[in-house]
């Protein structure tokens, strides 16, 4: 079995998009509590062995890499016996590296990974190690992180991967525009419905949408999956071993969606703009909405200042899901179930999520960390710190439906959705991940 589900590593990983919840394309300029700060002394448990831990990440470009090289270099100093031999690849051979490395059997003792269905796999077929005694351990370790992440990796009560990057979906509106038309930010999916109207009236497009590189629907489908589907269900068809889809209600889901496009609320020729594109038009004040994340708020705090807000996705009333659900994701580190020496690879990985190491990380990187109070008006806009101090209080996060989904279902949904934009019905859209999806559970008997 556990082979079978090696191949499908290599197959699966091979299909998914090229921005999976988030991009890395934040500005160059989302662990623990206080713990361990960078260059303490920290216990390897090992002595005077030398020991070489090799690490798999996935930052290679400039302004990040400097950052890693940095931070390894003062464990080191730390911790002279110990040496982190890292790789560095790109984003798009992240997909093709672990495939390879998952199917040959030569993991790396610590590697990358993206939270959900993505670390899942590695999980299943006994790739990646249980971390749970090492949380259990240091109580300030496991409870300084943003809980609704750490809880991402978690999986049958068991944690397979540490948090070190964070992201949550919000809508972020236009300050200016709101308030010259007496807007409020909606709470309910009428009142957002209303207030798409209203700026539709005024001639402003409501929602800044493009989905020229189709990915961008699987951000609103998975939200609205996650507040209209009980969360069972959810769990049931997110199974790539056990999932249908046929339950109405992702239908009812891809119908919301499609609708905004329908009554015209997310502008013109959607098929034709890219998710970069359409930013730009918000920025500059041609539509009052945006969905986004909060890795990407920094693009909006150069470009509006203190004139962009968020607003939580609004709930549906009468919907059988959960409405405190937010989209997000993290990028995580898990240690290789090969490692020979997981105790200074767990070592190295609480060093990188202490909360001074998160703080250097986003200062330096932009990269958002996974860290109670670790964004700060010191390392980011007021903003989103204000958006990322409320994500303190979520205890569940949605994981980005392409991540929390197989692959082949992923790619399924991100096909039809962008044809069901021209017209395909919803109905027909769910078919289409239906076969997907009885596609993806055949493989895994």
């Amino acid at each position: 079995m556990k082979k079978r589900i090696l191949a499908l590593i290599l197959i699966g990983m091979m299909s998914l998009g090229s921005i999976t919840g988030c991009s890395n394309g934040s500005s160059s300029n989302p662990s623990a509590g206080d713990g361990a700060t960078s260059g303490d002394k920290v216990n390897t448990g090992s002595g005077d062995e030398k020991v070489t831990i090799s690490l798999l990440n996935k930052y290679p470009e400039k302004g990040y890499v400097e950052y890693f090289q940095d931070a390894i270099a003062d464990y080191e100093k730390a911790n002279p016996n110990v040496t982190i031999k890292m790789e560095n690849v790109s984003d798009a051979a992240m997909k093709d590296k672990l495939s390879v490395l998952a199917s040959g059997g030569d993991m790396p003792d610590i590697f990358f990974s993206w939270s959900g269905e993505y670390l899942k796999k590695f999980v299943r077929a006994g790739k990646a190690i249980d971390l749970t005694t090492y949380l259990e351990k240091d109580s300030d370790w496991k409870n300084g992180f943003l809980q609704a992440f750490l809880n991402e990796s978690t999986f049958d009560g068991k944690s397979y991967a540490i948090p070190y990057r964070s992201s949550v979906l919000y809508m972020v509106y236009n300050k200016q525009i709101f308030a010259d038309n007496k807007l409020e930010t909606p709470k309910t999916w009428d009142e957002f419905l209303a207030v798409c109207e209203t700026l539709k009236k005024k001639d402003i497009t409501p929602i800044s949408f493009g989905d020229s590189e189709n990915w961008y629907t699987i951000w609103w489908v998975g939200q609205l999956n996650a507040m209209l589907v009980d969360n069972d269900t959810l769990t049931k068809d997110y199974n790539p071993q056990t999932g249908t889809f046929t339950d109405s209600r992702y239908e009812k889901a891809v119908q919301y969606f499609l609708d905004l496009n329908k009554n015209g609320y997310l502008g013109e020729n959607v098929n034709s703009k890219d998710y970069y594109q359409v930013r730009e038009e918000f920025c500059a004040g041609l539509s009052g909405m945006i969905m986004d994340a909060t890795s990407q708020f920094s693009f909006y705090a150069d470009a509006l200042g203190d004139q962009y807000g968020y607003f939580k996705i609004p709930t549906i009333e009468g919907a059988e899901g959960n409405q405190t659900a937010v989209t997000g994701g993290s990028e995580v580190y898990a240690v290789s179930s090969s490692c020979k020496n997981p105790d200074v690879a767990v070592d190295f990985i609480k060093f990188m999520t202490t909360k001074d190491q998160a703080i250097k990380q986003t200062t330096k990187t932009g990269l958002p960390n996974a860290i109670k109070g670790g964004i700060t008006e010191a390392t980011s806009d007021a903003t989103t710190v204000d958006a990322y101090f409320t994500a303190e209080e979520y205890t569940n996060i949605a994981s980005w439906l392409d991540t929390a989904v197989d692959a082949t279902v992923a790619d399924a949904y991100m096909t039809s959705l962008q044809e069901g934009l021209d017209g395909k019905s919803a109905g027909d859209i769910m078919k289409s991940v239906q076969e997907a999806a009885s596609i993806a559970a055949a493989n895994y008997k």
